[in-house]
């Protein structure tokens, strides 16, 4: 017999076999109440594959979502890092010529600008104090308003200096800052992946 001949035959006699159940109360009943229970099964199923399907879902996304977090914080670091050596370039720290990496160091460096400032402000009141008393002990007047021209604009470019230290130092802080935190979030981060 071939395939096609036995599925005529078996739809044959599935019909057969509902009209005869389908003919008593009970046999409708039956039918009814199967029907409802194999769907309760099936929808169970369904639901059941689709909170599983729901939940791989969230964790691939979760892990996804958290490991390209987690690349972006360790690039901050490295910028964070980058960042620390570039402005330790500008001086060293040490009397070996060191060049300084840490935020200890880089605050030194805002605090030596800071001291520079400080110093100059001092030279330009000490040139403004030569200059009166070379005007008071008769010396050339236009000597005299050269000095005090000179010790002006030492001031001002002081007061300029001044400001950019104070820059420095919130920039310094600033990066102290972040990269505390960028180094807590991957440290917890990484904590968790070991409990994974």
């Amino acid at each position: 017999m071939s395939n096609a001949a036995l599925a005529i035959e078996t739809e044959d006699e599935y019909a057969a076999i509902e009209r005869a159940v389908l003919e008593t109360p009970r046999g409708r009943w039956f039918l009814q109440e199967f029907a409802k229970r194999n769907r309760t099964a099936d929808t169970g199923e369904v639901i059941g594959a689709i909170e599983r399907l729901y939940d791989l879902a969230r964790e691939t996304g979760a892990d996804a979502r958290f490991g390209f977090l987690y690349h972006e914080m360790q690039e901050m670091r490295r910028a964070v890092g980058a960042a620390h050596e570039t402005v330790a370039a500008v001086k060293p720290c040490s009397r070996h010529n060191d060049a300084c990496t840490g935020p200890e160091e880089l605050a030194a460096i805002a605090e030596t600008a800071a001291r520079a400032a400080s110093d100059i402000v001092m030279a330009a009141e000490r040139l403004q104090e030569i200059g009166e008393t070379l005007r008071g002990s008769g010396a050339d007047a236009d000597l005299c308003d050269e000095i005090e021209t000179h010790a002006t604009g030492i001031f001002m470019a002081s007061a300029y200096q001044e400001m950019t230290g104070k820059r420095i130092g919130a920039i310094v802080d600033a990066l102290g800052q972040m990269e505390k935190r960028v180094d807590r979030a991957i440290a917890l981060w990484e904590e968790e992946a070991g409990r994974s």
